[in-house]
């Protein structure tokens, strides 16, 4: 890179406005196109496939924030489009495309595609200014973006409503007088008045002062009227270059294999170099992979595709634990459920009996709960069967993890680059071997509040059961979510010394985070806290207290409101870097930091996320769903 005449000289980084126009054409050029299939690839990268009559399939390599192009030949795909580009599928396959926009001349494209099954058409914008996005548009909400993303002047997040970057000024539309004015007040030289006041860009601008022969060193002010008149000449003509449908220019240095620019019109701004060759494209699309080609990934390695191969596997292998762990809660939850309504139970068994005395199966509403029962097997005795059926789908499930960490550790004797390495620079990098593990670790789940309280839970009934057994003392704090099937929180207090403030709010938030609130979306729940003493497992007289519930005795102490997020970051204990999630207010202090915001969201956005964590924060899958709620996740990094 280098300077000339006031000009910045240096090799195109992404597309401009007019790289837009053109783009915007050659689409055009597809006529009543269907989208076909996407595909995601590595480094948010996407390949949209059209379907052209007479033509058959055309690809296009989309990079946002950076460019698109359509290819000439085919491209190595993953086995599995990827979570957004599935979206793209299932919301656009089959759909025809009616029409190219490019808003006010901005950096971006909208797609319209319509179903004579759908009312109104739907989006695909295509953003190419940085950072870049792709996100599908319909009656005016986001319904799929392929990174979420929340400024102060736009949300771009599924559910939000679509609105368009704030607008710059259109090049193509500028006026003589407009742009006279912008320079006769401007206080910068030429070249940086173009590129900035006037919203050209660096390159056009630099275009611009070739053709019109002036000297971009100067002060802007100077004959603004003049230098005005030009400009607007210069630009129409550029434009009127631009062919439909447009060729491509690349231009290249002698004995340098990069080039250094690529335009979809004659550029003269090279002509100062006679190093610099134009070389001619018959496609603007031909141009610009011959310039970004080195954008399109490698043919694949065996060990990608075994990579791959592991990667699927390890998918499947998530979706069978997640399966047979709710199946686990689900039994385990009906067979308390039984027990906790065993009146009720009983009462419905008899009058289904009474109407037909041959009814084998009764459906029985035990609190929220409905479950099918024998008629003819007592409803204890049916309980039990229930207990019995989740113990063996627990024993299915331990085999079901085991399977998973086999694949894991598969993955992991791989080369750099794999399910488990960390993937941003922003990452803390691989977990560093631990060398002593703490008393509140052997509990399903656990906090380290700011000021160094530990809170341990429980995530089911026999947990819940184990940890308050294990851990609950007199002096010690109970917390409890306002919502049924909710986790037992443990405080570890000394005399005199408990929670209270700031603290106390974030081990209640922790735990109504890890409640049935979180799966619901609720946006906060309340929960109360009492003192050890007042736990305990006698009921009234006769009453049967089922696993994992308590009797609380005397008063409850109620926290209204308690937000539901959390965050994942690093806490320093004791010389040791533990991961935990907890409440962002628990990550102050010196030796903590917040890496992740997690809030309720979507089911079928939680195994990218979970991904996404596992990769930046360097540890396995398994660690990741351990630390988490159950339900939909929408996570931010911090």
């Amino acid at each position: 890179m280098g300077v000339e005449d006031g000009r910045t000289v240096g090799r195109k980084e992404r597309f401009s406005t007019l790289d837009v126009l053109a783009l915007s054409r050659e689409l055009g050029s597809l006529g009543r196109a269907r989208f076909d299939k996407a595909h995601g690839l590595d480094g948010d990268r996407y390949v949209l496939t059209f379907r052209v009559q007479g033509e058959g399939r055309k690809d296009l390599l989309v990079v946002p924030g950076k460019f698109a192009a359509f290819l000439a030949g085919a491209v190595e795909r993953p086995a599995e489009p990827g979570p957004f580009a599935s979206e793209m599928r299932r919301l656009l396959s089959g759909a025809i495309l009616s029409q190219v926009v490019q808003p006010g001349g901005e950096r971006l494209l909208e797609l319209s595609f319509s179903r004579v099954s759908e009312p109104a058409p739907m989006l695909l914008v295509i953003e190419l200014f940085h950072p870049g996005n792709l996100l599908v548009v319909k009656e005016g909400q986001i319904v799929a973006v392929a990174s979420p993303r929340t400024w102060a002047h736009r949300t771009v997040r599924v559910g939000a409503p679509y609105a368009r970057p704030p607008a710059r000024a259109d090049p193509s539309l500028l006026k003589v007088g407009e742009a006279a004015n912008a320079l006769s007040r401007s206080t910068t030289n030429l070249v940086t008045s173009l590129a900035t006041k006037l919203s050209l860009g660096g390159p056009l601008a630099e275009e611009v002062l070739v053709r019109t022969g002036r000297s971009g060193s100067g002060p802007a002010s100077e004959e603004p009227d003049a230098v005005a008149r030009e400009v607007v000449t210069e630009l129409t003509k550029i434009r009127g270059e631009i062919t439909d449908p447009p060729r491509g220019f690349l231009y290249r240095k002698e004995g340098e294999e990069d080039a250094l620019d690529v335009e979809p019109f004659a550029s003269r701004r090279w002509s100062a170099d006679p190093q610099v060759k134009e070389e001619p494209f018959p496609t603007f699309s031909a141009a610009v992979i011959g310039f970004f080609g080195t954008e399109l990934p490698p043919p694949p390695t065996p060990e990608d595709r075994e990579r791959s191969r592991l990667e699927r596997l390890r998918a499947q292998q998530e979706k069978v634990v997640e399966s047979v762990s709710a199946a686990v809660q689900t039994l385990q939850h009906s067979a308390d459920a039984l027990l906790i309504h065993f009146g009720e139970a009983e009462e419905a068994v008899r009058k289904a009996q009474a109407e037909d005395p041959e009814v084998e199966k009764v459906t029985v509403t035990a609190g929220e709960v409905t479950v099918e029962i024998k008629a003819r097997l007592p409803v204890r005795q049916s309980a039990q069967a229930l207990y019995d059926e989740a113990k063996r789908m627990q024993a299915k499930l331990e085999g079901a993890k085991n399977a998973l960490r086999e694949t894991e550790r598969a993955a992991a004797r791989l080369a750099p680059g794999t399910l488990r390495s960390p993937s941003s620079p922003t990452s803390p990098g691989a977990r560093p071997r631990r060398t002593k593990h703490f008393w509140f670790e052997k509990s399903p789940r656990w906090l380290l509040t700011s000021g160094g309280f530990a809170a341990v839970a429980g995530k089911d009934a026999r947990t819940n059961d184990w940890v308050v057994k294990r851990n609950l003392r007199p002096e010690d704090i109970y917390i409890h979510a306002d919502v049924h099937g909710a986790p037992s929180v443990v405080v570890r207090c000394t005399a005199g010394n408990a929670p209270v403030g700031t603290e106390l709010e974030q081990i209640c938030q922790w735990a109504v985070c890890f409640s049935k609130a979180w799966r619901a979306g609720h946006a906060s729940a309340d929960a109360f806290w009492v003192r050890g003493d007042q736990v305990t497992k006698a009921g009234a007289s006769g009453e049967f207290v089922p696993a994992g519930a308590w009797v609380i005795h005397g008063t409850k102490n109620f926290l209204k409101d308690l937000p539901l997020e959390l965050g994942v970051g690093e806490v320093r204990w004791e010389g040791e870097v533990l991961l935990m999630a907890g409440p962002p207010s628990a990550f102050t202090g010196p030796g903590r930091r917040l890496l992740w915001s997690l809030r309720p969201g979507r089911e079928d956005a939680r195994r990218e996320a979970e991904r996404e964590l596992s990769r930046s924060l360097g540890c396995s899958l398994e660690t990741v769903q351990s630390m988490l709620p159950g339900g939909g996740l929408d996570l931010r990094r911090i």
